[in-house]
């Protein structure tokens, strides 16, 4: 669902021309479809399987530890889901990029969470003649998102086991509708096949250091909207600002609110066709929480809208949720992307380029 997040996990973390442990995966999907409204309930009464190739990369260097004060993996999978419904729900094929950091890693049985962003590919989509069931995917091309806990078991320095409970997201973003999005979970069972791995060791505690200071943060923000919501065309701009502060708790967690400001012009697109006196400004207040992993925020805020259009929308709170990586020398800019939700539906994503100021 994060449009940005693909291109930005690779600038991220390069991974060419290292020495690093290599892990050659393959793993089996089984699960099951959430009905999140009473209108998905007849098509959700399925049981997805599926396979993924993997190909990642373990992070042993002071650099990389620092990165998210742990050891960790990253790379790329392929992953095909049946979805067991092939006239109405089809199949997907999704290309994907994860990182894995480990919470223990001493001794053969390690235990990780794995986060993955990509791309996915359906072959069978609403049609309002053809498929008017699903509710779930209308743009072949959507966005792929999945929050992964691993029990990885190395058999020896060259194989290793991994069990995995999945829980998995398709959506187009908001771009056209329906766009229900599909929650599947699933539960997976793999084996790696890994080329010079070495054991671990535990790194210095002076890597470890964070601050318990308050930072505040200051940036702005754009997306592509349509103005037909039923179009797959995005050609009218939104740009915002936003700021605020955070105020970490522990090494990785932090509470933080901040205020935000946006015009978007296809609300007055819809206003000028729907012939109605609503203006195109929103602004907000947001208040959440946060996880921080060296480099890398993960924000979950819940927004109070100050000012809306409120014959256009008719919400009053949203939730949002960011992905901001740090980046320089001095680690004050971040590059990210955030998705705005109402309960269950994703409306829209958008880019952000935010600095923190400590």
């Amino acid at each position: 669902m994060k449009k940005c997040l693909f291109v930005i996990w690779i600038a991220c973390y390069p991974i060419f021309g290292q020495t690093n442990a290599t892990f050659y995966g393959l793993k089996s999907h089984y699960g099951f479809i959430i009905a999140h409204s009473e209108e998905l309930k007849p098509i959700s009464q399925t049981n997805p399987y599926g396979a993924q190739l993997e190909l990642s990369w373990l992070r042993k260097s002071d650099k990389a530890w620092k990165t998210c004060h742990c050891y960790g993996r990253s790379g790329f999978s392929f992953a095909y889901f049946n979805y067991a419904n092939p006239s109405v729900l089809g199949s997907s094929y999704n290309l994907i990029y994860f990182v894995e950091p480990y919470f223990t890693y001493q001794g053969p049985l390690k235990f990780s969470l794995r986060g993955s962003v990509g791309a996915t590919y359906l072959d069978t989509i609403f049609d309002e003649q053809s498929n008017p069931e699903n509710l779930l995917f209308s743009t072949q091309l959507s966005f792929f998102l999945a929050l992964s806990l691993n029990l990885n078991y190395h058999l020896s320095d060259q194989y290793a086991l991994n069990l995995s409970a999945n829980y998995n997201h398709i959506s187009n973003g908001g771009q056209k509708q329906p766009n229900k999005g599909m929650n599947f979970p699933t539960f997976s069972i793999g084996i790696d096949k890994i080329i010079d791995y070495k054991s671990l060791k535990p790194k210095p505690q002076s890597l470890k250091t964070y601050s318990k200071s308050l930072k505040y943060y200051a940036g702005t923000f754009f997306s592509l909207r349509s103005s037909d919501r039923e179009s797959e065309a995005t050609n009218h701009p939104l740009i915002g600002i936003t700021g605020g502060a955070l105020k970490p708790l522990s090494g990785i967690n932090g509470i933080n609110a901040g205020i935000e400001f946006w015009y978007d012009w296809s609300d007055r697109k819809i206003a000028q066709q729907r012939v109605i006196d609503d203006s195109a400004f929103s602004s907000a207040l947001n208040l959440g929480h946060h996880f921080s992993f060296g480099d890398f925020y993960f924000l979950q805020q819940f927004g109070f809208y100050i000012t809306r259009p409120k014959n256009i929308q008719g919400n009053s709170l949203y939730q949002r949720y960011s992905f901001w990586y740090s980046i320089g020398k001095t680690k004050r800019w971040t590059i990210g992307a955030s998705l705005i939700a109402y309960g269950k539906v994703a409306d829209h994503m958008d880019g952000r380029l935010i600095y923190i100021i400590n």
